[in-house]
């Protein structure tokens, strides 16, 4: 699962996004950086309303259409690629409701049994990225929802999980994003693993395990006292 990711560059990730997109972004402010976005926080979201590109604030966590109105209702981080075009969860969405989430890496967690040691991935100039995401519109006071897509990891992210976000870069961004249903080859092709020579890794600090620590220190790298365990 990607369930953590940092958007501490949010102007140049934006910027490089209206870039993607050959447009300006309506509702674009000035954005406080985020070291540590995780389920259930709002974050930044690029998803087009009335035909234009709009930045705006979304809940890390998509609620699915079948639940809107139920007592208990799911909140969805991740979509498997392989999937999203068949299950209810998240149908509508791969066929209407694509968009784009700012980032400039994400972070998984190699399972060390008593702890858990984390690794942020960035691309490998060190540039912000886009990562596929689906979304859901408001449900009476709950606010817009979305999730990540994933897929099988690469050889980088495949020594700490097996499974990735789909990274888009130029061109597949821009056919990622939208409201047109895509056919099975276009989706198969824009949700395959970021090559290899894309990304690079590097361990943090564990002190970004907690969900509810925000600041540099999150991408700082770990302790001279932290050992690299394999």
């Amino acid at each position: 699962m990607c369930v953590r990711y940092t958007v501490h560059k949010p102007e140049a990730a934006l910027e490089a996004l209206e870039g993607v997109l050959n447009a300006a972004l309506r509702g674009k402010t000035l954005l406080e950086p985020r070291y540590n976005i995780a389920p259930s926080q709002l974050a930044p979201i690029v998803a087009k309303e009335s035909g234009e590109p709009s930045l705006g604030s979304m809940r890390f966590g998509l609620l699915p259409p079948g639940d809107r109105g139920a007592e208990r209702k799911r909140a969805l981080p991740n979509a498997r690629a392989e999937t999203i075009a068949g299950l209810p969860a998240f149908r509508a969405a791969a066929a209407g409701r694509r968009c784009l989430v700012p980032a400039c890496g994400f972070y998984e967690f190699r399972d060390l049994g008593t702890r858990k040691q984390p690794w942020l991935f960035t691309l490998d100039d060190d540039e912000p990225m886009a990562l596929a995401g689906l979304w859901e519109p408001p449900d009476g006071a709950d606010p817009p929802t979305f999730c990540i897509v994933t897929t099988t990891a690469n050889r980088v992210v495949g020594e700490v999980h097996d499974r990735m976000p789909v990274i888009l870069t130029g061109e597949s961004a821009a056919l990622w994003f939208g409201d047109s249903p895509l056919n099975s080859a276009e989706l198969a092709q824009l949700t395959l693993p970021a090559a290899d020579g894309l990304l690079r890794a590097r361990r943090v600090d564990p002190y970004v395990n907690n969900s509810r620590h925000e600041g540099p220190r999150c991408v700082a790298p770990p302790p001279p006292e932290d050992p690299e365990l394999f």
